[in-house]
């Protein structure tokens, strides 16, 4: 891949991407309020799930990279952090 990983570091990319694809689902049963949000899919939402629900507030810091070569990466990283303006938490 792109970072040039391999082994244990290529192991800990592959299971920290499934873990933010997991908070992106997660985020996007919250934006359309589904009754059922997939906290259990991964270690990551599952530890987030008090933070995510009820009357808490969530804050994301995005990092945005002004590189060409970057430019994919953060165009993704921009359009996970619109999706997750639009949560609405609380009742």
């Amino acid at each position: 891949g792109k970072s040039g990983a391999q082994g244990d570091r290529l192991k800990e990319a592959q299971n920290i991407n499934k873990s933010l694809s997991a908070l992106g689902d997660c985020v996007q049963s919250l934006v359309s309020k589904s009754k059922h949000v997939p906290f259990r899919n991964s270690k990551l939402t599952y530890l987030l799930q008090d933070s995510l629900g009820g009357d808490s507030k969530a804050l994301m810091f995005v990092c945005a990279s002004p590189c060409n070569s970057d430019a994919g990466e953060t165009a993704c990283s921009l359009n996970f952090a619109s999706r997750v303006r639009n949560v609405e938490l609380g009742p």
